[in-house]
């Protein structure tokens, strides 16, 4: 089970930058990315970069902050009932450039090496290109999809939590 944690409190300030890949190899689903401050009921403030286009808030609303692994998945704004869930929004590529150049790479010497040498070896090798590439993008996405289910969940969860008044709570808490 994934280890969800949630916030709630005002947004304090929210700020919009582009996005520049620095490398070929990185890519990013959206061109921008939001640095969002949020100050909690309980004082502390909290900091999360999200490379998104959207953002349901702005400064002096009160949200709830969805965090995984101290990563923002998904936002809901108490004020508006607007709520984005980032792996739906902008979710990662499935398939990046420098895993398709590694797989044609792969692929093109292991049937030069079966034309050259022969064997069952090298044909195995780009055998296991053409399935193994198609695989890694499948099992990303079906990640993905799990993921996206268990960020609803946790949010459900966590707005219940939030509804309950409880005198003591920490800053974060953790959807259970």
């Amino acid at each position: 089970m994934r280890d969800f944690r949630w916030v709630c409190g005002q947004v304090a300030e929210v700020q919009r930058f582009i996005n520049v890949p620095r490398r070929w190899c990185e890519q990013y689903p959206a061109r921008e990315r939001r640095e969002l401050w949020l100050t909690s009921d309980q004082g502390p403030e909290f900091k999360f970069v999200v490379h998104t286009t959207l953002m349901p808030a702005r400064r002096g609303h009160r949200v709830l902050a969805l965090l995984l692994d101290r990563e923002l998945v998904v936002l809901h704004n108490l004020q508006t009932g607007e709520s984005v869930n980032y792996l739906r929004s902008d979710p990662p590529l499935l398939w990046r450039r420098c895993e398709a150049v590694a797989a044609v790479l792969a692929g093109v010497g292991g049937l030069s090496a079966f034309a050259v040498a022969g064997g069952v070896a090298p044909l195995a090798v780009a055998a296991a290109t053409l399935i193994g590439a198609p695989g890694a993008v499948a099992m990303r996405w079906l990640a993905r999809r799990l993921a996206q289910r268990a960020n609803d969940r946790a949010l459900i969860e966590a707005l219940r939590q939030a509804a309950a008044p409880a005198p003591t709570w920490p800053a974060l808490r953790r959807v259970k």
